[in-house]
């Protein structure tokens, strides 16, 4: 299955430079949001992941091929 990811912030470094925080990822039949994020080495908090361009919660919900994910990080700053 295949997904589109588009990167925000400092979450974008994890692609090279040229894909401009965006990229299609490979993922097995039943991958969830959690392995996708495994799989592009997001350890750091996440502040929202959009699928399809609806707020997604839950780590363990299951990914379609085509789906659309984003993903925000936490925002600090003072």
């Amino acid at each position: 299955m295949r997904v589109q990811v588009k990167l925000f912030a400092r979450f974008r470094e994890v692609l090279p430079p040229q894909a401009k925080g965006q990229a299609t990822i490979d993922l097995p039949d039943g991958a969830t949001v959690g392995h996708l994020l495994d799989q592009l080495g997001i350890v750091q908090p996440v502040r929202l992941v959009s699928i399809n361009h609806q707020p997604e919660t839950d780590r363990g919900r299951l990914l379609r091929d085509g789906d659309q994910v984003s993903v925000f990080p936490f925002v600090s700053g003072g």
